[in-house]
């Protein structure tokens, strides 16, 4: 059983790898995280903007994905994001999600921090 939710909102991508690490942490000791990406954020979930960088502030950004699915971290994409919309190709495991959803969550969650 979870002790603790809480909800990240990334909208810079240059914070994303702050957010995936302490996800880690987290589900680590047991809570749950759901992480939702949104403007610039949504960068971090395209396939193809994975491809173009190989490290992103010392970390591998794939990895650091990867690792954050495994723990059971759900990523969301924002399903009205104009990236979508040009063509980000969502990577395996994070879905697409909209306000309702993120209000679902935020109000259930013990603490809701935005990056």
């Amino acid at each position: 059983m979870a002790n603790k939710k809480f909800v990240y909102f990334v909208s810079l991508s240059s914070n994303a790898h702050h957010v995936l690490k302490e996800s880690i942490r987290k589900t680590d000791q047991h809570d749950e995280v759901a992480v939702f990406f949104d403007l610039d954020g949504a960068h971090v979930l395209d396939k193809n903007y994975l491809k173009t960088i190989s490290r992103t502030h010392g970390t591998d950004l794939a990895a650091l994905l990867a690792a954050s699915l495994a723990n059971g971290v759900k990523l969301y994409g924002c399903q009205m994001n104009v990236l979508i919309a040009d063509g980000l190709e969502l990577i395996e495991g994070a879905e697409l999600a909209g306000v309702v959803t993120f209000l679902e969550y935020a109000y259930e969650a013990d603490a809701v921090l935005s990056y």
